[in-house]
């Protein structure tokens, strides 16, 4: 028997057990019409207010697996595509997007909902009343883009700005800033069109405020580096939260606090137990965006030392902008280098010979993709050619600090070392 509710109750906060879960699971929620069959609520209307992160997968009644398989997307989507990239699933056939489809002509679904909220939720943003609509920012060209960075709460207004921005593609915060300073300081809308060369109804709504109101207070808001940093401590914490799901799933960062990074030092707190989704050091992860860049094998402990001097030892290191070819072994008839260098976040012990390079020149990456220049050889290992693929935040070396591959009385030089530890 179905008691079906159809009054809207605002600021309803609804408990509930789920059957198949052990835990209570609190739902808040601000206009709602909640269909029960005895204690077990299946459908709802609008996005909860009151959730905490990792909740939003269990108000649509998704398991503990779907959300394992959602993380697993981002993932996958992270592996292939990049951050600044739109993460287009309408005609991706890959076993990471299980449970993702494109049947709606205007939106994501997941497991057969709206899966935009909780693309928002795995970022840390959650629905308000000052804010009830989903936005897609206007350099997202795709209805079932995945991309959390490229959808925000916000209001109508914002619709009509980011709108705004597509049919005015040469109009940024700057100019807009620039606009309405010279028209306070008495300049005509006329004037301005014809010296910027832009509509003149265009220019006129900016500078009244009609339109891209609170532009720049926008651009503030939208911190993409807050995005990702969200992003990657949600799935890690959903992960640590049902291992058991994260296990059936080769690769999946689960339990990371007694991991160390190769960089680590002993006695120190850096480069150990603090990795992102992708399985990458947080710790190197800040000293790349540094920029840094040494090939010395002093860097690393004892227990790595022999391991990257016998890497280092297979590459034909040259001039520091010349490139450096892998000269160890190959597979597939020679169209891949690999190397041994065992990873936590890899089922296998080998990894392509780039990757290698990158981890022990300028920090572990993990399971992000590592590419040289379009003109390098095959192969290429100069720390200076070499990128990850789709983070635009991350900068090209540009001088290498140090290289050096062998120390005189290696023992000593570590034994010094861990007495100042």
């Amino acid at each position: 028997m179905y008691i079906k509710l159809n009054s809207h109750v605002p600021n309803l906060i609804f408990y509930k057990s789920n059957i198949n879960r052990e835990n209570f699971l609190v739902f808040g929620c601000s206009t709602i019409a909640i269909a029960m069959k005895g204690l077990y609520a299946y459908e709802y209307t609008y996005p909860l207010l009151c959730m905490k992160n990792n909740d939003a997968f269990l108000y649509k009644n998704l398991t503990a697996y779907d959300q394992i398989l959602f993380v697993r997307a981002f993932q996958t989507a992270l592996e292939h595509f990049g951050k600044e990239n739109c993460w287009c699933l309408k005609k991706i056939n890959n076993a990471g997007f299980k449970g993702f489809t494109t049947s709606k002509k205007t939106k994501l679904m997941y497991k057969g909902h709206d899966a935009r909220p909780l693309i928002l939720n795995m970022t840390g943003r959650n629905y308000s009343e000052e804010n009830p609509i989903i936005v897609k920012r206007c350099e997202c060209n795709s209805q079932y883009c995945l991309n959390p960075s490229h959808y925000y709460w916000g209001t109508r207004k914002d619709v009509a700005y980011e709108n705004a921005k597509v049919n005015n593609k040469s109009i940024d915060v700057d100019l807009i800033s620039k606009l309405r300073t010279e028209s306070n300081s008495g300049v005509s809308s006329r004037k301005l069109s014809k010296h910027y060369r832009l509509p003149y109804h265009s220019v006129r709504r900016i500078c009244s405020g009609e339109t891209y109101e609170n532009a720049e207070e926008k651009e503030e808001q939208y911190n993409e580096e807050k995005i990702w940093s969200n992003l990657s401590d949600i799935c890690v914490n959903l992960m640590r939260a049902h291992p058991n799901e994260a296990k059936n799933f080769r690769g999946v960062v689960t339990e990371t606090q007694h991991y160390e990074c190769p960089w680590h030092i002993q006695g120190n707190t850096k480069h150990k137990g603090n990795f992102g989704i992708m399985g990458e050091c947080l710790d190197c992860m800040q000293e790349i965006k540094k920029a840094r860049c040494t090939v010395d094998v002093r860097e690393f402990e004892m227990k790595w030392y022999w391991q990257v001097k016998r890497f280092w030892e297979q590459v034909d290191i040259k001039g520091e902008d010349d490139c450096w070819e892998w000269q160890g072994a190959t597979r597939k008839n020679g169209t891949e280098s690999t190397a041994y260098f065992p990873s936590p976040f890899h089922s296998g012990k080998t990894q392509s010979a780039p990757r290698i390079a990158f981890w022990l020149s300028r920090g572990y990456t993990g399971k992000y993709r590592i590419f040289s220049q379009p003109e390098c050889k095959a192969f290429c290992c100069n720390p200076k050619h070499l990128m990850i693929k789709g983070l635009r935040e991350i900068p090209q070396c540009k001088a290498i600090k140090d290289i050096k591959l062998h120390h005189e009385n290696i023992l000593q030089y570590h034994r010094e070392r861990n007495k100042q530890s």
